[in-house]
């Protein structure tokens, strides 16, 4: 039996596609609030793989107390262009999903170590993308 998604042939990307997404495995390592804006943290997240911590800056003060984000491993978009928001940097994204109109944050079921590769797997093949 065929699942059937509402995804629409324009939003369809090819494996070459996926390839350029470095996704990757961090852990919430600091986090303050926005001076400009108090739905919005400012997030620092240990990607070891990367040079230094990802800033992020991300819309889930409002779903999210800091305590239960810190230690938190989350996965993170790492290779988007940097962003100014409200004057501060954003260099990444967090993957989330809605419960509602609540953000969740999209983590692991188990520790993984900081820079961890996200991977996909298809007909029980996994496949890893090497760095771009």
């Amino acid at each position: 039996m065929a699942i059937k998604t509402d995804v629409g042939d324009y939003k369809k990307i090819t494996h070459k596609d996926f390839e350029k997404l470095q996704l990757r495995v961090g852990t919430i390592a600091k986090i303050t609030l926005h001076p400009k804006n108090p739905k919005d943290y400012i997030i620092l997240v240990d990607c070891a793989g990367a040079d230094e911590d990802i800033q992020v800056v991300a819309g889930i003060a409002n779903a999210y107390k800091i305590n239960e984000l810190l230690g938190k491993q989350v996965v993170v978009l790492c290779n988007t262009k940097p962003e100014l928001v409200e004057g501060e940097e954003s260099q990444g994204m967090l993957l989330i999903s809605h419960a509602g109109k609540k953000p969740v944050l999209l983590t692991t079921d188990k520790k993984c170590p900081e820079g961890a590769q996200v991977s996909a797997i298809m007909n029980g093949e996994c496949h890893h993308f090497g760095e771009r």
